[in-house]
């Protein structure tokens, strides 16, 4: 082998590596949340604790294999701010993260509502609008409740 040929072959390498190094700083960054089971509600339990006002709460299930139901609520909170919380449990972790796939499988716009989604245990938790006061408050308090239950 030839010193050119060495630089090609390392050049190579260094270009294969350099493709691959951020989807592998991707997949140790943001893994898959774990499925395990949360206990009690937890977007009831964030708004008690934030101070956010429940307006309704109905009952709803998500066209989506492996969905169990969920609730969707109205919130708004002192300052005059509304959203809109959705939760859907699911069955097992592949049917929650399929899920989450076909959301992020459509372009904004194209099909993808405008809006948060949220992992905690078996359940997505979707907010609207996405700029939220109310999702910023309980964003922190879902995310704890759901590293509490792992």
């Amino acid at each position: 082998m030839t010193l050119s040929k060495n630089g090609e072959i390392g050049l190579a390498v260094f270009l294969v590596v350099m493709f691959l190094l951020p989807f592998l700083m991707l997949g140790v960054i943001y893994g898959e949340a774990p499925y395990h089971t949360v206990a009690g509600e937890p977007v009831k339990e964030a708004a008690d604790a934030a101070g956010i006002s429940i307006v309704s709460v109905k009952g709803t299930l998500w066209n989506q294999t492996g969905a169990i139901g969920g609730k969707t609520y109205t919130l708004t909170d002192p300052e005059g701010d509304n959203a809109i919380i959705a939760t859907q449990a699911f069955d097992s972790a592949e049917s929650r993260d399929a899920a989450i796939r076909l959301y992020n499988s459509h372009p904004l716009g194209k099909g993808k509502p405008v809006g948060n989604l949220l992992v905690v245990g078996q359940y997505l938790v979707y907010a609207t609008p996405s700029n939220s006061p109310i999702f910023a408050k309980l964003a922190p308090a879902l995310q704890q409740a759901a590293k509490a239950q792992s």
